[in-house]
């Protein structure tokens, strides 16, 4: 494949555009869909007029159904749009940079999906996939799958199928935190079981608590159940933000937030917050995964995106090399822009 892109670059420069536009597109509906022509247009910032005729053009290759409800992937677009992701990779360059990314911050492996997704939501989503298609082939029968909270896995948790008969556990990585109910860790896991048939254990402890009340809450049979389970967790897949990201949603007070700006923290992960060395620096949280029990896990899924999150990709990653990253482009290229800086 990789000659014979190089080979139409030089001679039809124009097709590869003419396909990546068509399949943003394709992916916009898929992930929105039913949607109409107006929010297509909105979403990728074309006029109607082009979005119509491209419209066309799929509608007649029985990509796309449209009905009054809005527009359709059909199952010939869904294979088209699987055949092509791979075409897309190769065109942007992006088998390369995902092992040159893998060497640079020795994880055992990045997936990269075109796009940013800080500007267009279906880039999140097919993180999501691709997240989700990687980790169901490292799912065995009973494997316990721990998850934290965030927008990208949720979008992992929604963009998940069916495992088969294999049966399996989706526990929260970590106990309660305050921020978005929607897309906290017990939410996606919830989601996460529901959409595999597993079977699925909330924890609910309070973000602080002291000792001496998660020893009267781990005497609870339902709670001390949940946390044994994390602690057997062979899959455990989380996001990551940036201080400031982190800051603003759980609203911390202000000497954690001057404790955590004087020490230089920089990322937030699984209710860690790390510096740029990529040590931790805090720890929030009630219980749930710890650093030191990813190395004891055999499958390690890190998704985020973004420009802003790359330094935080960076530091949280950097030397796991049981890590699988999964990120967008744009994140992407500034990670290895930073790093060949450095």
């Amino acid at each position: 494949m990789k000659n014979f892109i190089e080979l139409q670059k030089r001679i039809a420069p124009e097709i590869s555009d003419m396909i990546e536009k068509r399949y943003s597109i394709l992916l916009t509906i898929k992930y929105n869909q039913p949607i109409g022509r107006r929010n297509i247009s909105s979403f990728m910032g074309q006029t109607e007029r082009w979005v119509r005729s491209e419209l066309d053009v799929l509608k007649n290759q029985n990509l796309i159904g449209i009905q009054s409800a809005g527009m359709h992937i059909t199952e010939e677009g869904e294979e088209i749009i699987t055949k092509l992701s791979a075409y897309i990779d190769e065109v942007k360059g992006l088998n390369m940079l995902s092992k040159n990314l893998k060497t640079m911050l020795g994880v055992k492996d990045v997936l990269i999906v075109p796009g940013d997704c800080e500007k267009r939501p279906e880039v999140l989503n097919e993180m999501g996939r691709r997240a989700f298609d990687y980790m169901k082939e490292c799912i065995k029968d009973n494997s316990v799958i721990a998850v934290s909270g965030g927008y990208s896995t949720m979008a992992m948790a929604e963009n998940a199928r069916s495992i088969g008969s294999k049966k399996t556990i989706v526990v929260p990585a970590t106990g309660g935190h305050s921020g978005n109910l929607e897309t906290q860790s017990n939410a996606v896991a919830e989601r996460l079981a529901h959409k595999i048939d597993g079977d699925y254990y909330p924890l609910y402890l309070p973000e602080s608590i002291n000792d001496e009340m998660l020893h009267t809450m781990l005497a609870d049979p339902h709670t001390s159940k949940v946390v044994n389970l994390i602690g057997q967790a062979d899959i455990f897949l989380f996001g990551l933000s940036t201080i400031d990201q982190i800051t603003k949603r759980r609203k911390l007070d202000e000497d954690t937030k001057k404790y955590l700006e004087g020490k230089g923290a920089i990322a937030e992960a699984f209710g860690y917050y790390f510096g740029e060395d990529g040590k931790a620096i805090l720890k929030k949280g009630s219980i749930g995964i710890r650093i030191e029990d990813c190395g004891n896990i055999n499958t390690v899924i890190s998704i985020a995106g973004g420009i802003t999150k790359a330094k935080a990709i960076i530091c949280v990653n950097r030397g796991k090399n049981k890590n699988i990253l999964v990120v967008d482009e744009k994140a992407a290229e500034e990670i290895y822009d930073i790093m060949r800086g450095e």
